[in-house]
């Protein structure tokens, strides 16, 4: 409970302050016991993963930058997505799967929309902008895949969601920069509450792991968003194993609607009514929620889903966070 706690205190801001690789919660593990030293040693050597940028060209710096008049090209990343993202099966998971081999071997397309990043035009509606900011996401998502190469999950990537990978609008950002600075404003609203998506924007990103929301086949554009947000969310929701649904009078769901509960509260009152706009599920107010295990194995078309972390921890920060759980564990008793 002392570890917990401080690593709340180092990682305040969710879903970072969620169980770290799930060791802190002794329920979800009843005997499972690890000898402190040995556990430390553990943490200290997953601390220290380090993923080297040496050799990645940021589009931005480069000599490809794109002056944006407008909603930027979004056509250049659907052609991507159309490319490489196909339908499939893997640990189970009913899924869209990324070609991330032949988009490595040709990222000239990813590439060329990410320089339409580079500087945007302030003049985008919320639509665009909206649109725009999802679409960064999961195109810096790709690009980080495509250059660090994790061999089963983005979680061996150093500190991966905090990491400025992209650049956005002159400035460098990481995904949570994207993702819960912009998007989501730290549950404050940002442009998901401005365009009125909140909650449906969680459909829209995808963290390359199985248990995401689908990465779509085409990118999201300004004047369809709406429509476009409304059908990856049903599609989410209905995916059964990524969403089991009502189950002996519990609504089992993804643990995205645990860990950024907020959201769904926020658009339509509560999960449960949030569930039930988008399925047409028969969803009593009561319901019970239960939230299944999340798979963080890489959506790699004909991967191995040979991850061997945890399979339900929310994604949080390398380095420091793991180094003072490793430190802290020495001094306290299991």
């Amino acid at each position: 409970a002392q570890v917990c706690q401080l690593l709340e205190f180092v990682a305040p801001r969710p879903p970072f302050s969620m169980r770290v690789l799930c060791f802190c919660d002794g329920a979800q593990y009843a005997g499972f016991r690890l000898h402190r030293a040995a556990f430390a040693a553990g943490v200290l050597v997953a601390s220290s993963w380090h993923t080297s940028d040496a050799g990645w060209v940021d589009p931005c710096e480069g000599s490809i930058g794109i002056a944006s008049n407008g909603e930027p090209d979004h056509k250049i990343l659907t052609r991507v997505l159309s490319k490489h993202v196909s339908e499939g099966e893997l640990n189970g998971i009913k899924s869209t799967l990324v070609d991330y081999q032949a988009l490595r071997r040709d990222p000239s397309d990813l590439k060329l929309y990410l320089a339409q990043l580079c500087h945007l035009d302030p003049g985008l509606s919320a639509a665009e902008a909206l649109a725009t900011m999802i679409n960064a996401y999961n195109a810096v998502m790709l690009a980080m895949v495509v250059h660090f190469n994790p061999v089963s999950s983005v979680l061996e990537i150093d500190n991966v969601w905090m990491y400025k990978f992209g650049t956005v609008n002159g400035s460098k950002v990481s995904l949570d920069d994207i993702e819960h600075g912009v998007i989501r404003d730290r549950g404050n609203g940002g442009l998901a509450a401005e365009f009125g998506a909140r909650g449906r924007i969680h459909a829209g990103v995808n963290c390359a792991s199985l248990s995401c929301p689908d990465l779509p086949f085409e990118a999201f554009e300004g004047a369809r968003l709406s429509e476009q947000l409304n059908a990856a969310t049903k599609k989410w929701l209905t995916n059964p194993t990524k969403n089991p649904g009502l189950a002996g009078g519990a609504l089992k769901l993804s643990h995205i609607f645990k860990w950024y509960g907020v959201d769904f509260v926020n658009a339509e009152g509560s999960v449960q009514a949030f569930v039930k706009k988008h399925t047409g599920w028969q969803v009593a107010d009561g319901a019970s929620l239960d939230f299944i295990p999340y798979d963080w194995n890489l959506n790699e078309l004909n991967g191995k889903a040979s991850w061997s972390g945890a399979v339900e921890a929310a994604p949080f920060p390398h380095g420091l966070c793991i180094f003072v759980a490793a430190i802290a564990m020495l001094s306290v008793p299991l």
